[in-house]
């Protein structure tokens, strides 16, 4: 069944409004201001996200098709530890522009029943191929919970960047992930 017209420009509309929202405030954004925002009324913005994490995660799709086709992409390295590395780095580097942002994503990870962990299944999959391909070689260890992995690293502080955009921390994260 087609969606109609007028509910994808009202989601996009919503999405547009989430957006701006969040760059501008913290991730406690109050949910009904995006419909606000928005134009639209909260009956609008509840049918198309249920609740503010069905929100986020949409805001966070482009980030996790993203990091989906890099790990793809990737899985054809010479060296699996080193694809694991980086796209650790890219997937630490990708902003996120709202405060608080970071931290609910990483809680939201290690929730498997959360909306957003849903939604970057498919991201999840192809690192944990990554990751897999690294552990095979002898590389990676083998008892790390690809779920927990990308949930601390998305919690890893954000005012503490180097000039690249990544996190100090990671590097001790990384040489934890070796075999």
């Amino acid at each position: 069944m087609a969606v109609r017209a007028d509910a994808l420009r009202n989601r996009e509309t919503l999405l547009a409004a989430g957006r701006a929202l969040l760059s501008r405030e913290s991730a406690e954004i109050a949910f009904e201001d995006v419909a606000a925002t928005a134009g639209l009324g909260k009956g609008t913005l509840y049918r198309h996200f249920p609740t503010r994490e069905h929100l986020v995660a949409a805001l966070l799709q482009e980030r996790f098709d993203a990091l989906t086709t890099d790990a793809e992409f990737l899985l054809g390295a010479d060296y699996p530890l080193d694809a694991v590395e980086h796209w650790l780095r890219t997937y630490d580097r990708y902003p996120v522009s709202a405060r608080g942002l970071s931290a609910r994503f990483g809680e939201a990870l290690a929730d498997r029943e959360s909306a957003v962990s849903t939604a970057c299944v498919p991201m999840k999959q192809g690192f944990a191929a990554l990751l897999a391909r690294a552990q095979e070689a002898g590389l990676a260890r083998r008892d790390i919970d690809v779920a927990e992995l990308l949930a601390v690293i998305a919690s890893l502080p954000r005012l503490s960047r180097d000039e690249d955009g990544s996190s100090p921390f990671l590097d001790v994260i990384l040489r934890g992930i070796r075999a």
